[in-house]
């Protein structure tokens, strides 16, 4: 009796240890099969057709980008995993607690630093410029060009692209459309009626064309061009800005004058020195009380800058 019970329990005890065996494998293979998945998942590729016409294959969806221009807040905005950047040495308001954990790679990205992030995609914005760090940059990770000097609209779309978001980036660009509008509806700016951007950086005065916040000026609903400024900047390709001296303001001078300041002591003092100058009282836009002064963090069209600016404008224009 007592050999049959110890055979009883010998077999319950095989049974149980069986079924333990049989649970650990399944459970492993089950795992297996997860990380198997995962691993798949984040290998996937997508073909992608660069803005300078070559085909590369980009991975399907990026979780370690590092983007090399001036455009951070785009990528912010869209949720885009930044893990480095050549991030702003004055940082702008509108960024204010947006960059924690974002490395700051340098100008134009310090290799070392790059290859220690892991990226698995490289954004280049100054892949013209830097064409042998370009070459450097495609061997730490798949890295493709990128125009930052793109009006929002272009940019925000082609982002939509690289990145499988086309629907977010509409919806983005559509969204910032309206407010433009609405901004500019209030305005009550009459057919024709013009602006032009002065930049005021150190001791040269730079006018500047239809990027960054050009992009909005001269945007849909905004300002018109003046002649001298569509004539010696946007009907020329590659051409963003121009430096002028002060003899020839009155040619580029429209009906509104924003006068962007760099933040730093000298480009204020020049700039002082340009309101008080007698030429600057001849213009018809200071007689009129149309000029407004703003500081250079506002030079962008950036998404995350976008919201604020269209309240910013308004206080300007009042500031007559």
């Amino acid at each position: 009796m007592k050999k049959q019970r110890g055979k009883q329990i010998i077999l319950w005890v095989g049974s149980f240890l069986l079924l333990l065996i049989i649970s650990a494998c399944s459970t492993s293979n089950a795992n297996s099969s997860v990380s198997d998945e995962q691993k798949e998942e984040s290998e996937k590729t997508v073909q992608y057709t660069t803005i300078t016409g070559k085909q590369v294959e980009i991975p399907a969806d990026p979780k370690r980008v590092v983007y090399i221009g001036q455009t951070i807040g785009d990528f912010l905005a869209m949720g885009i995993p930044v893990v480095g950047n050549n991030l702003p040495q004055d940082i702008p308001s509108y960024y204010e607690g947006r960059l924690e954990g974002i490395v700051d790679v340098g100008n134009p990205g310090d290799l070392e630093t790059i290859l220690s992030l892991k990226p698995d995609l490289i954004i280049n914005g100054y892949y013209k410029a830097e064409a042998d760090h370009n070459e450097a940059l495609s061997k730490i990770a798949t890295t493709i060009p990128f125009n930052p000097a793109l009006p929002y609209t272009e940019r925000v779309k082609e982002m939509g692209n690289i990145f499988g978001k086309q629907e977010e980036a509409a919806q983005l660009i559509a969204k910032y459309k309206e407010q433009s509008k609405e901004m500019f509806d209030k305005f009550q700016l009459a057919d024709g009626e013009t602006a032009t951007i002065f930049y005021q950086l150190g001791k040269t005065l730079y006018v500047m064309g239809d990027r960054s916040l050009g992009a909005i000026i001269y945007g849909e609903n905004g300002f018109a061009v003046p002649p001298a400024v569509k004539k010696n900047i946007l009907d020329k390709e590659g051409v963003s800005f121009v430096n002028i001296s002060e003899e020839v303001l009155s040619e580029f001078a429209g009906d509104h004058l924003f006068v962007v300041v760099q933040d730093d002591g000298e480009s204020k003092t020049e700039a002082d020195r340009l309101l008080q100058r007698p030429i600057w009282a001849t213009l018809p836009a200071v007689q009129k009380g149309n000029v407004h002064v703003i500081p250079s963090e506002w030079n962008t069209d950036n998404l995350l800058a976008l919201e604020q600016l269209f309240k910013q404008m308004p206080q300007w224009m009042d500031q007559q």
